[in-house]
């Protein structure tokens, strides 16, 4: 049943009962006067009052027949012009009641129409003044709808179509959108606050300056989405893909990235504190100068990913896998590695402490490259797939010392004892310089010559 049709009922019952009462008052008022004239013994008055008493009664009917044929015109040009009506209904949340939205069959004719509605209204003037509070646009096709600024605060738009479409700066606040297609949205400074997008689509969104504090985006699809400076304080984000998106200068403070897929994401800049980043995945991610203090990194992948100046104290990077890292000049104090695997991982300049938990031999690795070997025992040691770019083992014996795999890049060494012919040869294929021997002697003197030239 449509809504012009359902108001017509309305309207029919209304009259046809309004119609009855007006009946019974002239019933009972002629059969009184009728008893009155009677008792009148001049007959020319009692006709006169019977001849006003039926003209009066023609006119009351004629008048209603009138006011009825009026609004039935009303009601056909309101039927044949379904998109005024709707209008109302956009503008007006009480209509929204009045007509029960949530009874998706009698509101098909709303969810059609409402794209064209709104393009229009946003075409006219601004569309922050569209409330659509509580509203159910379940399923509802908006693919590239101009939605600038509209409220849907509450609104339910679970599996809706909104993809392409213009939600630049509109409330969502509280709002269900799971399952939804957000691909290529635009939703710069939108409010998203505590909504739903468990599995919606926002690949390739624009989430620029959004507010997504206690928002709900696990299982969401977040492929090279933008997200910058956005926040996401609190947020739920558990198994969601944020595979090369754009996540520079976030807030996630306390956030919930269990499980998320962040490869090659840009998280520069970003903080991170406290958050849930357990069994995430970081690889080739962009971590500089991020702030991840107390963040829970168990069991992640870390692997290839920029850390340089990040904040990483008291993080737990219990079993993470951090090969190939770039954790140059990065704050690691109090930072759990205890189980880390760090082979190739750029461990330069820094900074730990006491409270620092590493595996004695990534240990050792920090200590050589950040303070060097000279006058210390190493005999034995393990530095297989170790980063020791730039070591100084000169004069150091190195006895049963294992190198394989390991990045010598730059590394100097010289009179060292316990190293044979073949160890000497393997050494500098991966990238050492034994400035004992008078051909790298001069290869040294001659690069420093080229130079300062």
């Amino acid at each position: 049943m449509t809504i012009a049709k359902r108001e017509n009922i309305n309207f029919y019952d209304e009259t046809k009962h309004k119609l009855s009462l007006l009946v019974k008052q002239i019933f009972v008022f002629g059969l009184s006067l009728i008893v009155i004239l009677l008792l009148i013994k001049d007959k020319l008055l009692a006709f006169s009052l019977i001849l006003s008493y039926s003209l009066s009664i023609l006119l009351i009917f004629w008048n209603q027949k009138q006011q009825q044929k009026k609004k039935e015109s009303e009601k056909e040009i309101t039927a044949s012009h379904p998109r005024n009506l709707l209008t109302d209904v956009v503008l007006d949340i009480n209509n929204f009641q009045t007509l029960e939205i949530n009874q998706a069959k009698e509101f098909s004719l709303f969810q059609n129409s409402l794209p064209k509605i709104l393009n229009q209204r946003a075409d006219n003037q601004n569309s922050s003044s569209v409330t659509l509070i509580l509203a159910d646009l379940s399923n509802a096709q908006l693919a590239g709808t101009n939605l600038d600024g509209v409220y849907l605060s509450g609104a339910n738009l679970r599996n809706a179509n909104l993809k392409n479409a213009n939600l630049k700066g509109a409330n969502f606040s509280n709002a269900n959108l799971e399952n939804a297609w957000l691909e290529g949205t635009n939703l710069v400074g939108a409010n998203l606050n505590n909504a739903r997008l468990a599995s919606a689509n926002l690949n390739g969104a624009d989430l620029t300056d959004a507010n997504l504090g206690n928002a709900n985006l696990s299982n969401a699809q977040l492929v090279g989405a933008n997200f910058s400076g956005a926040n996401l304080s609190n947020a739920h984000l558990a198994y969601a893909n944020f595979k090369n998106a754009n996540l520079s200068g976030v807030y996630l403070w306390n956030g919930n990235l269990n499980n998320a897929q962040l490869r090659g994401a840009n998280l520069s800049s970003a903080y991170l504190s406290n958050a849930k980043l357990n069994n995430a995945n970081f690889s080739n991610a962009v971590l500089k100068n991020a702030q991840l203090s107390n963040a829970k990194l168990k069991n992640a992948n870390l692997k290839s990913a920029d850390m340089s100046g990040a904040q990483l104290v008291g993080v737990s990077f219990n079993q993470a896998d951090l090969t190939d890292a770039n954790l140059e000049n990065a704050n690691l104090e109090g930072a759990n590695l205890s189980g880390a695997k760090l082979n190739g991982a750029n461990l330069k300049n820094v900074k730990i402490n006491q409270a620092t938990k590493l595996d004695r031999k990534w240990r050792l690795v920090w200590e050589t490259v950040n303070q060097g070997v000279k006058g210390k025992d190493i005999k034995n040691a393990d530095f297989q797939d170790a980063n020791l770019r730039d070591a100084d083992f000169r004069n150091t014996d190195l006895s049963g010392v294992k190198f394989k795999g390991a990045i010598l890049e730059n590394a100097r060494f010289g009179e060292n004892q316990g190293l044979s012919v073949e160890m000497r040869q393997q050494l500098k294929q991966q990238g050492a310089i034994f400035e004992d021997e008078l051909g790298d002697r001069f290869g040294s003197i001659n690069t420093y010559d080229i130079q300062s030239h």
